[in-house]
């Protein structure tokens, strides 16, 4: 074994395990900016997730997605990530069987078909579609997947008319923070790729971060006359969800460009589309992981260069406009397949059992009424 086999399995070894950071931080990140009611609920359903995903991987979801190696270890635990993501707009109203029962036919039939056509061979990597690290197989599946639940599953009781603001934004601000840290080993880490291509993904996973909470934090000041903090890790948080799909294709400036654009369209959905439209996605996972990962997506194909990735002179990209319109292709076939399958799954599982708690649950909380626990008192 030569040396540079050697450091990419390290590697690989260290970014799984920053992957796992990840998960506290989207429990965090959630539990902050929920009602102090509902806040055991709302992180115990992604840890919930983090058990329930790896033991369906070792079983029938990872036969039909990623085999072998590392490659096939991060997508497991993307698969956590991703179904993690999906509790964010059902949170303070769905039945936790439901999520259980919901969560694992989900991961099964809809994250691990679309892991196997971009990762593991499938048709459309074999048409040339890029995603490095989860744009449209984590991020456009988890936000679409949330939005067509949270339309299902209605609003909260009190939705549009009772305040429903953060009870702890030093959770979230925490929370976020530990998903940056996470995303250097989820995102600079897949299996797939040298040390080369892993140290240039780290440099565009930060200055796209960055370029992204920035613009998010520009735009509402702008607005509002105020920054505010939820505003600067919700960018950051936009950006890295941009870049995932981009990260080894890119150069610093066009992850700047992509981190820019996602800063302002995901600050655009989350603020003006979803009032305007009604929907109740309770923490904004489609707002910021739909768009910002349809965002990448299409980057990647205008940006995608092999100067930046030296498997691309053996015909991994094409250039454009073919790159771009392949881009497109996965993005509405991820998004046409996850739309259609989450409504099946969720609507067929509603005739059998109950989706949200009943009206007296939700009011008194579901910390209590679905764990019997107090997160405050």
């Amino acid at each position: 074994m030569d040396i540079g086999t050697s450091q990419e399995i390290v590697w690989a070894l260290i970014s799984n395990a920053l992957i796992m950071l990840t998960l506290p931080g989207v429990a965090l990140f959630y539990g902050g900016m929920v009602r102090k009611k509902n806040v055991v609920n709302t992180m115990g359903l992604p840890l919930l997730a983090t058990a329930a995903v790896p033991l369906l991987w070792l079983g029938w979801a990872r036969a039909t997605a990623v085999e072998g190696a590392s490659a096939g270890l991060s997508t497991g635990l993307s698969g956590a990530l991703a179904l993690a993501l999906v509790t964010g707009a059902l949170v303070e109203r769905v039945r936790v069987i439901f999520f259980l029962v919901f969560g694992s036919l989900w991961v099964t039939l809809v994250f691990a078909p679309v892991a196997q056509w971009l990762w593991g061979g499938g048709w459309l990597s074999r048409l040339g579609c890029l995603d490095f690290a989860g744009g449209a197989v984590i991020h456009v599946s988890a936000g679409v997947a949330a939005l067509a639940s949270a339309v299902l599953v209605s609003p909260r009781r009190g939705y549009g008319r009772t305040e429903m603001a953060p009870h702890a934004l030093p959770l979230a601000i925490g929370g976020a923070s530990f998903m940056w840290m996470g995303w250097v080993g989820f995102t600079s880490g897949r299996g797939v790729a040298t040390i080369t291509v892993a140290a240039g993904a780290l440099v565009a996973i930060q200055v796209a971060a960055a370029s992204a909470a920035l613009a998010w934090t520009m735009v509402e000041w702008i607005q509002r006359d105020k920054p505010t903090a939820l505003g600067t890790v919700s960018g950051a948080v936009a950006g890295l969800v941009a870049i995932a799909p981009a990260a080894g294709y890119v150069s610093p400036l066009s992850a700047l460009v992509i981190g820019v654009g996602a800063g302002g369209f995901c600050y655009m959905v989350v603020n003006y589309v979803k009032p305007i439209l009604g929907y109740d996605d309770s923490l904004d996972v489609f707002g910021m992981h739909g768009i910002g990962g349809t965002w990448g997506m299409i980057a990647t194909g205008l940006f995608a260069t092999t100067t930046v990735n030296p498997d691309g002179s053996d015909g991994l990209f094409y250039g454009y406009p073919y790159q771009f319109g392949a881009q497109v292709l996965a993005v509405l076939v991820v998004w046409a397949y996850t739309g259609t399958m989450t409504i099946l799954l969720f609507k067929g599982l509603q005739l059998v059992l109950p989706a949200r708690v009943d009206a007296e649950a939700e009011v008194s909380g579901l910390d209590l009424s679905q764990h019997g626990e107090k997160g405050y008192s």
